[in-house]
């Protein structure tokens, strides 16, 4: 499970999404700079950059 937060996400700050992300095992928690709570809409680079890294790291089932 990928986890991104928004540094600048003020309806789901950085901490309680910390929290969220602690409480699932195995999780990989990110955090964005400069993005709030619409991170796909406000950083879709970002996004796309820790999308593409976090399913690089899983196994392929081809």
């Amino acid at each position: 499970v990928l986890i991104i937060a928004g540094e600048e996400d003020s309806q789901f700050p950085v901490h309680v999404v910390r929290k969220m992300a602690d409480a699932i095992e195995g999780s990989t928690f990110r955090v964005l700079q400069h993005t709030a709570h619409l991170a796909a809409r406000e950083n879709p680079e970002g996004v796309n950059a820790e999308i593409d890294a976090f399913l690089a790291t899983l196994p392929s089932t081809v």
